[in-house]
């Protein structure tokens, strides 16, 4: 029997307690800087003055924090004999980029976890069971090296295969990615947010920004709807903005969300809404817009395809060439829209085309592509809508009329991305928000995630695939499980017998992990790179132990408007080495060191070789000279206000004339269906089920304030905060299992199982429950709560869905 503890705490915590705790907290983030040990700046002489004879001192790198695809925060590492002690904020030109978080001040842990990899090993006992050998760097690269000849020999340079994660997104890390192209290898794509990134270009299109306007844009902001969204604890380095905006600039905060979380605690208003049902709630308010004309007609007419003519019989669109008026394919080729004389024209001619009507053009039968979606719209009431999303029908009444007393904006999270509707709930929302005419104007548009901004000249992307390497695959990975029975992905053989993953942990990260084992058993090597040990190089054969990001010398540009510097504060641990240098090595012996950036400074000045970056004077040498260097104007933008919109068609789009697939793997695509949004249920997480009778809950997850995925789960000062594994549940839920507040548990279904606290929370909705994400497999009592979700994909996107489980629970006896 484990000692009793209050839930998700190490010891007794009462609300005394706490409250220390969270004030001495508070006045650590305020100072900016949080020390690890107690050594002065100087040592203490004897008559305690401090003016000791032999000062330590104390020098100051620019370092950049990063892991996930975001954030990028530049920080001070402070450097004492050697050794990284504390880090603190460190000034920017733009205040609001002058910034750290938790996370951010703990690094010094993570540099000195005792968790470190040490030495390069390989296996000597069953996989998974933990027992190693210490070998050299040189035996374990010939190891890896060989192995990838004699199968590449055997089966051919597709059966290699390399998987990224994001916990370094910077070039010298993506080097790998290069080394993959010019081998042939197979790349694994962990398909994560990929509903996100299918949706959002297909409807706005894809700026610098994503498909969003600047941070600061908010600051416009009448009404923000944070929609699946917690940036409290996901994006913590885009929340000031939004409560900035709320409370200097009035603006008012309202969330829809399946759980009241922490942003819901700082709404305005909170929307709960059932789980996975947004798509209907956004149908619910263009039932409004249409029904009480609250349409911006005018705004669908200039900005939007509504005016587009789509042809009945194939779906596409009518174009000049249909009608002999010009070459097809050629820029002249433009697209034919309807004037209200009843002529037709293109859309460079009418500048007034009509969004309503079907008509006959020249024998060829045509609709405009707004009277298509009202089509779709008219299947919807706020009645109907209120019955599947479980949200009072006068709120969704509220909201619709709130999106028109603009400026409006919304601000979806990925969230929705985590359910198997994820696609045609974006483009749901993205369609209420054209119809409410609240884009590319100051104030409107899509906030959060969709506001991520990047360095302009940051271009290290396109490094790693020359024109000259060898054609190669790439398998996204909950397809690649779901193709595992049939061996082929698409038209392509599967045959992996080889995979190196760095960045990335898998089986704390990925859908399907009980399937991943047993994908892994046809894998005759796998290689794991990592800073620590977690339950991804724990299945390993070889393991290649990585320094610390402080640990070499790198940038970014993520997810900020500068190009922040990471200078090499400390010289890395143990043998530890950087991506950079462990790929540098697998180049050589692999031969194609002539095909590498021979070094680090060659590599980063490629990145910077390209004409927006000359365009604004941006080098590496001006990066590492000025360690922060400010690629945007300090200027507003908003996206779309110069009646730009960076689409196939130039217009947002509703209406998806071409539905390019982002990875092929077999599937069959209803172009009808997708071309307009629509809501479904989920495939299994759904109440009616008939699955659910078996396993009556939704299984969903949050971010954690304390972890970026499994990064930092194991930092010893936040276990005073989560000390272990812990799951929200509604206490209605558990009253007829005769689950207590703080009793252990077992969530269970077909799949896996895994035992960890249960925290009762009201709001939690019934028929749910919310598991703190980032928790690594040795942590739990028993099992591994990434065994519990499935691995279902849809036709349009081969994503992870997260939420796409059905689970029971019972109490456990530990």
């Amino acid at each position: 029997m484990r000692e009793d503890k209050a839930p998700g705490f190490n010891r007794p915590f009462g609300r005394r307690s706490f409250l220390k705790g969270s004030a001495a907290v508070a006045v650590a983030a305020g100072s900016g800087a949080l020390v690890a040990g107690c050594s002065p700046s100087k040592e203490q002489g004897t008559d305690g003055s401090g003016q000791g004879s032999n000062p330590i001192e104390e020098v100051v790198y620019p370092g950049v924090c990063r892991g996930g695809c975001g954030a990028g925060c530049q920080m001070n590492v402070h450097v004492r004999d050697g050794k990284i002690v504390k880090t603190s904020r460190r000034e920017q030109s733009n205040p609001d980029t002058t910034r750290l978080c938790n996370r951010g001040l703990t690094h010094v842990l993570r540099v000195y976890d005792e968790n470190r990899l040490k030495h390069p090993m390989k296996r000597v006992g069953e996989r998974g069971e933990g027992k190693w050998e210490q070998i050299s760097w040189d035996e374990a690269i010939t190891t890896i090296t060989d192995k990838w000849k004699e199968v590449a020999e055997k089966h051919g340079p597709g059966a290699n295969a390399f998987l990224k994660g994001s916990g370094n997104i910077t070039p010298d890390a993506h080097n790998g990615l290069l080394l993959r192209s010019l081998m042939g290898a197979t790349l694994l794509d962990p398909a994560q947010d990929r509903a996100l990134y299918v949706a959002g270009p297909a409807a706005a299109g894809y700026s610098n920004r994503f498909c969003g306007s600047a941070l600061e844009d908010v600051f416009n902001t009448k009404n923000l709807l944070i929609w699946g969204y917690n940036p409290t604890e996901s994006t913590s380095h885009m929340t000031h903005y939004i409560l900035r905006a709320q409370q200097e600039h009035g603006t008012k905060l309202v969330v829809i969300d399946t759980t009241f979380n922490v942003i819901a605690s700082k709404a305005d208003l909170f929307v709960p809404v059932h789980p996975g049902t947004d798509g209907a709630l956004a149908f619910g308010m263009m039932s409004v817009l249409v029904n009480e004309n609250l349409v911006d007609e005018a705004f669908l007419a200039s900005d939007t395809v509504a005016p587009l003519l789509v042809k009945d019989e194939d779906g596409t669109y009518l174009r000049l060439s249909d009608l002999g008026k010009a070459e097809a394919g050629t820029k002249e080729d433009l697209f034919v829209v309807a004037a209200a004389d009843g002529s037709f024209g293109s859309v460079a001619e009418i500048a007034a085309p009509l969004i309503r009507g079907s008509f006959d053009v020249e024998g060829i039968a045509v609709t405009t592509s707004y009277d298509l979606l009202l089509g779709r719209v008219a299947e919807w009431t706020p009645e109907s809508a209120s019955e599947i999303c479980d949200v009072p029908v006068e709120t969704i009444r509220e909201l619709a009329h709130m999106m028109v007393d603009g400026p409006s904006a919304v601000a979806p999270g990925l969230g929705l991305d985590h359910y198997t509707n994820g696609v045609a709930t974006y483009a749901a929302i993205f369609t209420m928000t054209m119809m409410a005419g609240q884009l590319g104007k100051p104030g409107t548009g899509f906030k959060g995630a969709f506001a991520a901004e990047s360095a302009r000249g940051w271009m290290p992307y396109g490094l790693t695939n020359p024109p000259d390497a060898p054609k190669s695959n790439t398998f996204y990975s909950p397809a690649l499980l779901n193709c595992m029975e049939s061996g082929k992905y698409g038209d392509v053989d599967i045959n992996i017998k080889t995979l190196y993953i760095w960045n990335h942990n898998l089986f704390g990260t990925q859908v399907g992990g009980v399937k991943w084992r047993e994908f892994l058993k046809d894998v005759e090597l796998l290689v794991v790179a990592d800073v620590v040990m977690n339950s991804t190089v724990n299945y390993a054969d070889i393991v290649l132990p990585a320094c610390h990001y402080f640990e070499c010398e790198s940038a970014s540009g993520e997810a900020t408007k500068y190009v922040f510097y990471n200078q090499k504060a400390a010289e890395p641990l143990y043998e530890s080495k950087s991506d950079y240098e462990i790929f540098k090595m697998l180049f050589e012996k692999m031969g194609l060191q002539d095909k590498n950036y021979k070094t680090l400074d060659e590599l980063y000045n490629a990145v910077f070789d390209n004409d927006v970056a000359r365009s604004i004077d941006l080098t590496w040498d001006r990066v590492k000279k000025e360690g922060a260097v400010l690629t945007w104007p300090q200027e507003n933008y908003v996206y779309g206000e110069d009646g730009v919109w960076v689409t196939p068609t130039g217009r947002l789009q509703f209406y998806q004339e071409s539905i390019p697939l982002d990875t092929d793997y077999g599937q069959k695509l209803d172009f009808m269906k997708e071309r307009l949004p629509y809501w479904e249920q989920p495939i299994e997480g759904w109440r009616d089920n008939e699955l659910a009778k078996k396993y009556p809950f939704v299984f969903t997850s949050e971010r954690s304030k304390f972890k970026v995925h499994t990064q930092y789960t194991k930092i010893p000062w936040f276990f005073d905060f989560e000390a272990e594994p812990y799951v929200m549940v509604n206490p209605a839920d558990c009253e007829a299992r005769g689950i207590a507040d703080g009793d252990y548990i077992r969530l269970f279904n077909d799949r896996g199982t895994c035992t960890l606290r249960a925290m009762f929370n009201d709001g939690v909705r019934p028929g749910m429950i919310v598991i703190d994400h980032g928790w690594d497999q040795d942590q739990f009592v028993d099992g591994f709560y990434c065994d519990l979700i499935g691995y279902n994909v849809t036709p349009v996107v081969a994503n992870s869905y997260y939420f796409d489980a059905l689970i029971d629970m019972e109490k456990a006896n530990v």
